[in-house]
């Protein structure tokens, strides 16, 4: 019996490849979203300190709690080019599995699709836990601090 996967080997290697620089892509936006969002972040915070504005300081943690969900959508969408890139893997290597045949015929043979879900909220209790997001929690540690400690009396002259 042949490996009809075999005789598209070139076609799977391309996939493969271009699988390969959409993570990355998308490794790379995660990263541009969190500088970003720490930047506009720290400028709001600094407004909020020269103004005296513990409303800055919230709108500064809403802000960077939208850039969160950004960061969250890209990171989930690298989760399951990933997922794609893995499946590839097998069929190259032919360790294929019965959920990959189905997968490739509901694709066309597509690995650049990732499924289309848009469940990449449900990802936030394990994306919490995840090292990469140890700068969005310091900073809301942060921001959550400045809202609570009150301001120090300014100096009388």
């Amino acid at each position: 019996m042949t490996n009809p996967y075999a005789e598209n080997r070139d076609y799977w290697i391309k996939q493969s490849e271009m699988l390969q620089a959409a993570i990355a892509r998308m490794a790379n936006n995660s990263l541009e979203v969190k500088k970003v969002g720490i930047t506009v972040w720290a400028a709001i915070v600094g407004f909020g300190f020269a103004n005296r504005s513990t409303a800055l300081f919230l709108l500064a943690f809403i802000a960077f709690a939208l850039f969160g969900v950004l960061d969250l959508y890209y990171l989930d969408l690298e989760r399951k080019f990933r997922e794609n890139f893995n499946r590839l893997t097998r069929i190259n290597s032919g360790y294929i599995i019965s959920d990959d045949d189905a997968w490739v015929e509901k694709m066309q043979g597509n690995f650049l699709k990732p499924d289309g879900s848009t469940k990449f909220l449900e990802q936030f209790p394990q994306a919490i836990q995840s090292w990469a997001n140890l700068p969005y929690l310091i900073t809301f540690l942060i921001t959550i601090l400045l809202l609570v400690v009150p301001f120090p009396a300014l100096p009388s002259k």
